[in-house]
């Protein structure tokens, strides 16, 4: 159990990354400086060194902050989905379908504006990505066992076409204009996830019992 004096810190560094998310939510990255984050989070101009050692630091925890929610969110959503099911479900959680989905987005942004030019913050983002692939990979297994998805593509494939896709799709949204407007995101998603069910469809081989079958594991949200 954490002291008084713990809780009020860890509060406290909650403050300031909502802060940081509010910021780049209305100016990007760009506008995220240490002095704008303060002064958006009631704090002196140099109080955020008690909390977060560098912006680093303080884009790590907003990033990590934008996955654990996708993870809360897809969780909930999925309950006791398997398979392809799931998988979209999760990719779901990560477009920007609303005002909340759309700050985690421009959150990720900045996050990846950054992470470019910095090894331990693309580590940081490598190891979310391979949460997620692991995850993925458990549901195709299953969806493979139960003759859900029959493709001769390599899992590891199709988890980077979905990544790959989900990752534009967080993007685009952001640049859209009357020139160029704003992609049908669900629309591509469930292409993608229907042709793996319809190439499942047209040679169905057996499937596993499935009562036999393991549970894949679920998503880690703190």
């Amino acid at each position: 159990m954490s002291t008084p004096r713990e809780a009020k810190h860890a509060q406290r560094r909650e403050e300031i990354v909502l802060a940081t998310w509010r910021i780049i939510g209305r100016g990007g990255f760009a506008a995220a400086t240490m002095r704008e984050i303060a002064a958006e989070a009631g704090f002196a101009n140099g109080a955020l060194k008690h909390y977060f050692a560098s912006k680093d630091e303080l884009l790590v925890a907003a990033f990590r902050r934008t996955f654990f929610r996708i993870n809360e969110r897809a969780a909930r959503a999925i309950g006791q989905m398997a398979g392809i099911d799931a998988v979209r479900e999760l990719c779901m959680q990560m477009l920007p379908l609303d005002a909340e989905r759309e700050m985690e987005c421009r959150v990720s942004v900045a996050f990846w504006d950054r992470a470019a030019t910095s090894p331990s913050l693309k580590k940081v983002h490598a190891d979310a990505h391979a949460i997620w692939r692991r995850w993925m990979e458990q549901h195709l297994e299953y969806s493979r066992a139960i003759a859900e998805v029959t493709s001769d593509v390599p899992d590891e494939f199709i988890i980077d076409e979905i990544l790959s896709a989900v990752t534009g799709m967080q993007v685009l949204p952001i640049l859209a204009t009357k020139a160029a407007p704003q992609p049908e995101p669900v629309r591509m998603l469930d292409g993608f996830f229907d042709r793996l069910r319809a190439a499942a469809s047209e040679n169905r081989p057996s499937a596993e019992p499935i009562g036999s079958l393991q549970s894949p594991a679920p998503l880690p949200v703190a």
